[in-house]
C-alpha cells in the first residue's frame, strides 16, 4: 500500500510542471496602454471633436501621467486646447481627468470645460467609452502608428 501511495505521489510530482505550464499558457497579460493615441468623440452636432493623447506610466501602479491636445472644429469657431491629465486604470477600465493648460487656438473661455474620459480597454490599440465634458459623448481611442527608426 505504501509503495502504491509513493508511486502515485511521484507521478503527481512528475505531472506538476506540465500542468503548471499549461495553466501559464492560458493566462494573458493585460494590454499595455502607454504611448500615443488619437481620439474621436461623436458629439452629434456640426462640430468635429478629435485629438491626441500621450500616456506615460508613473511609479504608482495603475496610474499614468498624460497630456491631451483636443481639437473642436465647429462651423463658426475652432478650439485647440492642451490639457494635462492623470489616468487611473483598474483592470480594463481607464478614467482620465484633465486640467486645461493652454488655449492654442480659439478664444480662452470658461465655457470650454476640461475633457475627461471613461474608457474600456479593448486591446493594445483600442479603447472605447465616453467623453465627459459639456455632456457625455461616445468616444474611441486608437493607438497612433509609430515608425521604427
Amino acid at each position: 500500500m505504501r509503495l502504491h501511495a509513493a508511486l502515485f505521489g511521484m507521478a503527481l510530482l512528475a505531472m506538476a510542471p506540465a500542468a503548471t505550464a499549461d495553466l501559464g499558457a492560458s493566462v494573458t497579460s493585460p494590454p499595455d496602454i502607454s504611448g500615443n493615441w488619437n481620439f474621436r468623440s461623436y458629439t452629434y452636432d456640426e462640430c468635429d471633436f478629435t485629438g491626441t493623447a500621450r500616456l506615460r506610466p508613473t511609479e504608482k501602479a495603475g496610474t499614468y501621467s498624460c497630456e491631451l491636445t483636443a481639437r473642436q472644429a465647429c462651423p463658426e469657431i475652432e478650439w485647440v486646447v492642451r490639457q494635462s491629465c492623470i489616468a487611473n486604470r483598474t483592470e480594463d477600465r481607464l478614467i482620465i481627468r484633465s486640467t486645461i493648460e493652454q488655449f492654442i487656438n480659439g478664444p480662452e473661455t470658461s465655457d470650454y470645460w476640461p475633457d475627461n474620459f471613461i474608457l474600456k480597454i479593448r486591446s493594445d490599440d483600442l479603447m472605447t467609452g465616453t467623453l465627459v465634458s459639456h455632456g457625455s459623448y461616445a468616444s474611441e481611442f486608437t493607438r497612433q502608428a509609430e515608425g521604427i527608426s
